[in-house]
């Protein structure tokens, strides 16, 4: 008689910040890669057991999202970990195997919520997928270092194992003793209610599919960016808010004399706890930054108006504004937040309701995410989440002494081209800035 499998009653809990999350994933793909270009070849047979071994220390990615009264992430029934390895192509041109992966979507209400893919081109290329339903970038990240030192250790013994991961508190809750109740409240209304300013123009009713592209700023301009920044007592992150703000500002109708938001984010741990924190879990938050128009044609102007006002963000800590009022929200429920997110989908395909653009600077990547030993690693970066319209967003990723820009985007409703003046506008921003 076969034992019963009861790994189907394991439970964890989902604090609104993944279900916010997941309620995202009901209304675009909210599949996350980090894309591995490598010189070399990997040993298939010794990724695919380093996948087992990951999903083995983080057993969240082996869950299936449960909502309702109580939403929460449940092991799958009858998980098999040698499900979430796939390998493509024998050689030749990978490129249509990477796009039909970077197109794919993780299913997180089926689980599980990764899967590593190795496309065999001229090269591998590997890309570690991961819904933003159980992490954030930084949490993708993670989950790329355990499987290159799964990797790496497989090597060296076949018996290699990595520790358990350590299932601590994931919620925002444990960032919130850090602030004074005053503190608290001018947080609060730091981060305001999000607003619908502005939106990339898009045509309803168009079918689309999902796509992406990527634009990569190497050296000598992106040093020349770091060289600008510490120059002039900015960040890399205040440059590329400016930049943005300048590119999609050429892409969407605006009024000259007034200010817009463009929404980015901020990650908690690095601004509160630092390590203390789980990796794998949604510890970054949205936020609007509001940016005058006036100045999208004076580079170093707006640069300087980005800084000032992410400045006085920080200093109001806005980043635990935006988790209070996520808090707030879901006080009425998972049911109801469910709702008003299909409220603000039905207007916006009814009466074209728009979405302030995003960007997310995900920052450095570690050289332990891709380190796979022999094999060289050529580029490493970040592909966000598919948002469909209004919704428009970019990623920036940090690899060595590469810049990577990428957009996921449906296209269709918007157009490729778009996407591409945009980033090739980001690119010549950062040129006027540093040689004008």
């Amino acid at each position: 008689m076969q034992d019963k499998d009861t790994r189907q009653t394991i439970r964890f809990p989902a604090p609104v910040n993944d279900q916010w999350n997941y309620l995202l994933s009901t209304i675009w793909n909210q599949t996350m890669h980090l894309v591995v270009k490598l010189d070399g070849r990997l040993m298939d047979v010794r990724l695919r057991r380093a996948a087992e071994l990951v999903m083995k220390a983080e057993p969240l990615l082996a869950c299936r999202f449960v909502g309702g009264a109580d939403p929460h992430w449940e092991v799958v029934p009858s998980f098999r970990p040698q499900s979430v390895f796939s390998l493509f192509g024998n050689g030749g041109n990978g490129k249509p195997a990477l796009r039909r992966v970077l197109a794919g979507r993780i299913d997180p209400a089926a689980g599980p919520q990764a899967h590593f893919t190795l496309v065999r081109g001229e090269t591998d290329t590997l890309i570690i997928s991961v819904n933003h339903a159980v992490c954030d970038a930084r949490g993708l990240s993670e989950i790329a270092t355990l499987l290159a030192l799964a990797y790496r250790g497989l090597g060296q013994d076949l018996d290699f194992s990595l520790p358990p991961s350590r299932m601590a508190d994931r919620s925002f809750h444990p960032f919130l003793p850090a602030l004074t109740i005053q503190e608290r409240a001018a947080a609060r209304e730091c981060c305001g209610e999000q607003s619908a300013e502005w939106g990339m123009p898009w045509e309803p009713g168009t079918r689309g599919r999902p796509a992406y592209r990527f634009r990569t700023v190497g050296p000598p301009l992106f040093g020349e960016v770091k060289a600008y920044s510490r120059s002039f007592g900015v960040t890399v992150n205040d440059i590329m808010l400016a930049a943005f703000f300048a590119s999609v500002g050429r892409e969407i109708p605006h009024q000259e004399d007034r200010d817009y938001p463009v929404l980015t984010s901020i990650d908690l741990r690095r601004a509160h706890r630092g390590e203390e924190s789980p990796a794998v879990a949604n510890l970054s938050v949205a936020f609007e930054v509001w940016l005058p128009a006036g100045l999208t044609g004076r580079p170093r102007d707006l640069v300087n108006e980005a800084h000032r006002a992410m400045e006085e963000k920080k200093r109001l800590h806005v980043g635990m504004g935006s988790a209070i009022r996520l808090e707030e929200m879901f006080s009425s429920g998972f049911d109801f937040v469910r709702e008003h997110l299909l409220e603000a989908k039905r207007r916006s395909r009814n009466e074209g309701y728009p979405k302030n653009p995003f960007i997310s600077n995900i920052g450095v990547l570690p050289r332990s995410c891709a380190d796979f030993g022999d094999a060289r690693t050529k580029s490493a970066f970040v592909i966000p989440p598919v948002e469909y319209p209004p919704g428009f967003g970019i990623a920036a990723s940090t690899y060595g002494d590469t810049l990577t820009l990428s957009c996921s985007f449906c296209e269709g409703p918007l157009p490729g081209l778009t996407v591409e003046r945009v980033l090739i506008s980001i690119e010549e921003f950062l040129s006027a800035l540093t040689r004008g």
